[in-house]
């Protein structure tokens, strides 16, 4: 048996990581998942407690509801899944699994950066339709609907101008998650707070950074001139930010596996 990948073994520890993650943190995800409907009913109360009618939800609550429901599972999937390596019993429990570094490492980036945004984008589609579908006077059109993604493409499309948005959305996922799994992972105790005390020090230094590079701690839009078209400044920027999510990415699972391969107890 090849004692850094094996297929089968690899297989079978992740449907025991997927199993373990769906009893630690299915009920939180589901209803995290189903936040629309649950905000729908807590806004409709209080219209008939103080108006003594049912009022329509406003598409505001609804934007408000779908970024809570990422914050959430962002910022606490994390701890759920994966915070109990740090104790002893189950992080000696966790070393003793018939699985290698790179299996369990490989297996922790599938479920948080696909299983995870995967299951909670089924579950608020789901949950956004079924309420538009029954309640089409009250809640309204779906909110993901709302959200003019498609046309947005297609009039920078007519003007040359090229970005993949859902592949910007995925990275942003990734970046935001892994860096509070690995704060789970790394930190005893306070461990959201403490990732949170992490990302405000870097982003001082960062700006610091930035700051003494740029001679300015601000970008003017009068830089653009630069460029010889907006479609080369789209590309310009599209370079950057390919860079960016690929060093932070890389750097995030990098971290994680050099903490899985150090994790003692």
């Amino acid at each position: 048996m090849n004692n850094v990948f094996d297929i089968k073994r690899f297989c079978n520890y992740f449907l025991y990581d997927l199993r373990r993650a769906r009893n630690n943190y299915g009920l939180s995800l589901l209803i995290t998942g189903t936040l629309f409907i649950s905000i729908f009913v807590i806004f409709e109360l209080f219209s008939l407690i103080f108006t003594q009618e049912i009022q329509p939800l406003p598409d505001a609550i609804k934007y408000l509801s779908l970024f809570v429901a990422l914050c959430i599972v962002i910022i606490g999937s994390g701890t759920k899944l994966y915070g109990s390596l740090t104790e002893k019993r189950a992080g000696s429990d966790y070393l003793m699994l018939p699985a290698s570094t790179l299996e369990k490492w490989l297996s922790m980036a599938l479920v948080v950066c696909i299983v995870l945004p995967v299951v909670l984008l089924i579950l608020q589609l789901a949950s956004d339709a079924l309420m538009s579908f029954f309640f089409p006077n009250t809640y309204g059109e779906r909110v993901l609907a709302l959200i003019p993604l498609q046309e947005m493409k297609d009039a920078m499309a007519e003007e040359g101008l090229h970005i993949n948005f859902e592949a910007s959305l995925f990275f942003n996922w990734c970046i935001n998650v892994l860096t509070f799994t690995l704060g789970a992972v790394c930190f005893k105790k306070s461990k959201v707070a403490k990732t949170l005390l992490c990302i405000f020090a870097l982003s001082i230094v960062l700006s610091t950074l930035l700051a003494i590079i740029l001679g300015t701690d601000h970008i003017y839009v009068n830089s653009l001139e630069m460029f010889d078209s907006p479609a080369a400044a789209v590309r310009a920027i599209n370079w950057v930010a390919n860079i960016v999510y690929f060093v932070f990415t890389g750097g995030l699972l990098g971290g994680l596996y050099y903490r899985l391969r150090t994790l003692k107890h």
